[in-house]
């Protein structure tokens, strides 16, 4: 009788406590690039030489909070990021095992995709909200410069451990919010950051809209060939529910 009565207090206990909570992002955002890449090679500008330019993607956010004061909180994240080009290079230039010339019309093209999985705790939890963790990030990439008669791909891939933090103020008596989001890490000649800065307007029953900045650095050394100092920057906008 003992136990039934304890078992009855605790889950009515859990059923009306605050015990799960999250949120859960599905953004759209335009990234405009600039830098250098090369490929066991010369090093190319990818505007002028790839003839990048702007280009929209898509990504999706996740994240579970709960009271347990040892155990992190958990945020998981996927992103789509492309570019690809066509016309004629400023300058000869050889990529992979093949060289490309300013006659040829070249065809170019970067496939993207971004997996993050982070352990973050809450430091404050009221108007100011501060979260700390790290975070890993898997990059998996193909970027590919091809013509009628060359056609060279780098496949590349990448788990990067990164520092994570996230901070959100809420302007009293009001539904604003400024969101702040960044994930960091430096080693051997590679730095990886991503960020973004927005402002949140949240609606009945937890959903929201946000728009803002967003900004990606891609500095690699020799990930499997491949070299980078790219930044990809712009803006974004998604849509929210708090939970």
């Amino acid at each position: 009788m003992k136990k039934t009565f304890l078992l009855a207090t605790l889950i009515t206990t859990f059923s009306q406590a605050d015990f799960i909570g999250g949120e859960v992002n599905i953004g759209y955002y335009n990234h405009t690039p600039s830098g250098v890449a090369s490929y066991n090679g010369d090093s190319v500008d990818i505007e002028k030489d790839l003839q990048w330019s702007g280009q929209s993607d898509i990504f999706l956010k996740a994240y579970l909070e709960h009271p347990l004061p040892i155990i992190p909180n958990v945020k998981v994240g996927y992103t789509a990021f492309s570019h690809a080009g066509n016309g004629h290079a400023s300058k000869n230039f050889s990529f992979g095992g093949a060289t490309f010339n300013v006659v040829d019309k070249l065809d170019s093209n970067l496939d993207l995709k971004m997996y993050d999985v982070a352990l973050y705790y809450e430091l404050l939890d009221n108007w100011v909200n501060i979260d700390v963790g790290v975070n890993v990030k898997l990059i998996d990439g193909v970027l590919s410069v091809k013509t009628t008669t060359e056609d060279e791909t780098s496949n590349f891939q990448a788990p990067l451990p990164m520092l994570y933090a996230k901070a959100r103020f809420d302007v009293p008596t009001t539904d604003l919010s400024f969101q702040l989001e960044g994930n960091y890490v430096s080693y051997d000649g590679n730095t990886i950051y991503d960020a973004e800065a927005g402002v949140r307007y949240t609606f009945a029953l937890g959903l929201g809209l946000e728009a803002g900045y967003k900004t990606m650095k891609l500095q690699l050394n020799d990930i499997d060939g491949l070299s980078m100092d790219s930044d990809f920057s712009g803006a974004y906008g998604k849509l929210v529910w708090d939970f």
